[in-house]
């Protein structure tokens, strides 16, 4: 399965959630993370997210039978901050392997 998971939680606790993904995922960027993982391990990681979250804070997941069947694209805004945000579909998920 393919998850894609971030975080919202107070500042000076973001280490543990950090620490706590990057042991199943693939750290992206800031609180994203994304991998693919086994139903077990799925499970497995939603429990240790439920024993570590505390009111107010978030976790989300965004999962998918496979990699392949998810599109993902990125909007940036030019450095002068007119215009729209220009849109770029990311497929590098989509693959086991990144080519430089």
């Amino acid at each position: 399965m393919y998850i894609l998971m971030t975080y919202d939680v107070e500042a000076r606790r973001t280490e543990k959630f950090k620490k706590l993904l990057r042991k199943y995922l693939e750290h992206i960027q800031y609180s994203v993370f994304s991998g693919d993982l086994s139903e077990a391990k799925v499970i497995e990681l939603r429990r240790e997210i439920s024993r570590l979250l505390r009111p107010n804070e978030r976790v989300t997941e965004i999962s998918a039978a496979n990699r392949k069947n998810v599109t993902v694209a990125h909007y940036i805004k030019s450095e002068n901050g007119k215009g729209e945000a220009k849109r770029t579909e990311d497929s590098s998920h989509s693959s086991d392997f990144y080519v430089f």
